[in-house]
């Protein structure tokens, strides 16, 4: 039975009862009060499967119910955020289930709860056929299952599900059928929504194998028919495509075209044989976290195409474009003959290992360094932050946002008018922060992890988001003010300040920051992408107001008329410069650097 705001009384009086015996803090009460309800049973009996304590390794309460034969893992959060499951999942994808089911190092210090589990499961290893673990909160269940970066730290987890299938294999070495996922339970009283499918077949004919000298990695390569990937799509949609760095490009890209061409030949005009397409294919590469094959007919678990999204996406297009021409089904349907290259490495899909073959297999279209880091957590929660707070979509994926119909994206409650997009992203930080030379070397901001780590700060994604998307317009409707600060500048003036374009939208987003109607601007403007006229007209004024006259101290110190007189102006990209036009700011608007 879930708990309600009401059992607020109750777990105050619990707390009041049992603190001195038990300790632990009040929010502990709360995995007491619902694993009594649950599983109906007496407080003073449920307590020893509750954690009292830290160093849990992700693991607040247990629970093997004998009946059902599944064993509980539950993580409470007393509270609507569902983004406190970040650092959970993490450690318990890190070393919570390794401890658990594996064979970690000891650790004296680990909570006396684990040891508990350890001892029980050894006596039930034979009887236990699923294991669920229950992120349990009081918030929204929907938003925690469309959350990005929960759902990138779920599958971390689940993941991990050799390691548990392992643990109850027989002493034969058999390994048993487990069923394991991951669960969030909101506290209502509505069940949680099913977890799409992670075991498929697929057919992979004339198959080969190759092993890394470790051992630790198997690749196959064959032939897959299309229709067999293409379910695979149906049932994961975007998840199939979250390990590749880009989704599906645009549907009249060049290659796209070629493969809707190709399909209509073979099928609706009958030109050409079904076998001919795999001849003129590079081929697909998935990941998959386990492969057993029997008789050509493969079931792969945690499928996760690498490579191939324009193939999947484009043969998802053709099948929705054509799906009432009577060739499109039935026995005699050319489809049904329709193969592609395929590789599957058998790899943890979230990897290292699998984020290095991903990258060399997408270098048939150029990769930018922005589009490695599509994967990231910090991308992820960003995504999540725009999407909960402002239903704004971020396009961490390159092409993304225009994978989806206007339809498809209003029913998943996102705003159609314009994605926020990772490069254009990493410039709105770097503005924000004051690194005006960073903003023109955005290659080596994504390759240097240093780098990267302090533009893309983990605090950000607690941040309000207004702030940023009102800096990210900023940058988009930067030409206004340019113009204007053109008009009015000075004749000697003119040439340098068409070169400070940076430097203008890093004073533009401090005017804004320091202005004191910014709670004003950012409910008109840092809610929505629409490049309001308005918007416009405050960064006009703003640019003639006041970042002019920053400007024309800067091009006014002695210090940098030799450069003005050689017409060398990459003075106006350093960081000296801008702290100079803040100090300056701090004298004539009382400003001061104001962070996110």
């Amino acid at each position: 039975m879930p708990i309600t705001s009401k059992d607020k009384q109750e777990i105050e009086q619990l707390y009041s009862d049992f603190k001195s015996k038990w300790g632990g803090c009040k929010e502990d009460y709360f995995a007491c009060l619902y694993l009594s309800r649950k599983f109906e049973r007496p407080i003073e009996d449920i307590r020893p499967f509750v954690a009292f304590g830290n160093n849990d390794y992700g693991i607040d309460a247990y629970f093997i119910e004998r009946a059902s034969k599944n064993l509980y893992l539950f993580q409470f959060k007393w509270s609507e955020n569902h983004a406190l499951f970040r650092e959970s999942l993490e450690r318990l994808a890190k070393d919570g289930i390794e401890r658990i089911f594996g064979n970690a190092k000891a650790d004296p210090h680990k909570n006396e709860l684990l040891a508990g589990l350890r001892a029980e499961l050894a006596d039930s290893r034979d009887l236990i056929k699923r294991v669920l673990v229950h992120m349990v909160f009081k918030g929204d269940l929907d938003a925690a299952e469309n959350s990005q970066g929960l759902q990138a730290r779920r599958e971390d987890v689940e993941n991990k599900h050799y390691i548990v299938e392992d643990f109850f294999k027989g002493d034969d070495g058999v390994k048993r059928d487990i069923e394991f996922r991951v669960e969030f339970i909101a506290d209502t009283r509505r069940p949680p929504l099913p977890p799409p499918p992670q075991s498929f077949r697929i057919r992979l004919s004339e198959a080969a194998s190759i092993t890394t000298p470790d051992g630790e990695h198997t690749m196959h390569v064959g032939f897959v028919p299309l229709m067999d990937l293409h379910a695979i799509y149906l049932a994961l949609n975007q998840r199939f495509l979250d390990r590749n760095i880009r989704s599906g490009l645009s549907e009249d890209n060049p290659p796209n075209k070629k493969i809707r061409q190709a399909l209509s030949e073979i099928v609706l005009e009958r030109k050409v044989e079904p076998e001919v397409f795999a001849f003129n294919h590079n081929g697909v590469t998935l990941a998959v976290e386990q492969f057993v094959q029997k008789e050509g007919v493969c079931e792969v678990k945690v499928p996760r195409l690498l490579n191939g999204a324009q193939t999947i996406t484009s043969v998802a297009r053709f099948m929705k474009e054509h799906e009432k021409h009577p060739s499109m089904s039935g026995p005699d349907s050319p489809l049904s003959r329709v193969k592609v290259l395929a590789k599957v490495v058998v790899a943890d899909p979230a990897s290292d290992f699998v984020t290095t073959v991903t990258i060399s297999n997408n270098r048939q279209n150029p990769v930018n360094s922005w589009n490695l880091r599509a994967n990231d957590r910090v991308q992820s929660d960003l995504h999540d932050l725009f999407k909960e707070k402002l239903e704004l979509f971020y396009s961490r994926q390159e092409n993304s946002f225009a994978g989806y119909s206007d339809e498809e994206l209003e029913k998943a409650g996102y705003d159609t008018t314009r994605d926020l997009r990772i490069r254009p992203m990493a410039q709105t930080l770097l503005a924000i922060q004051g690194e005006i030379p960073k903003m023109s070397q955005l290659p080596e901001v994504f390759e240097n992890q240093k780098w990267y780590t302090e533009t893309f700060r983990e605090s950000y994604v607690d941040s309000d988001p207004r702030r940023i998307v009102i800096a990210y317009k900023t940058g988009l409707m930067l030409r206004a003010a340019m113009d204007e600060l053109d008009e009015r500048a000075a004749g000697k003036h003119r040439p340098a300040i068409a070169k400070a374009r940076n430097l203008v939208w890093s004073l533009l987003v401090q005017a804004i920051y320091n202005s004191n109607k910014l709670l004003e601007y950012l409910d008109l403007f840092g809610t929505r992408m629409t490049k309001e006229v308005a918007f416009k007209e405050l960064l006009v004024v703003l640019a003639r107001r006041e970042v002019l006259p920053l400007l024309k101290t800067i091009l006014d110190d002695k210090m940098y008329a030799p450069k003005l007189a050689d017409e060398k102006y990459e003075f106006l990209r350093t960081k000296e410069v801008f702290t100079k036009c803040m100090a300056d700011a701090n004298k004539k608007f009382d400003w001061v650097k104001k962070p996110l």
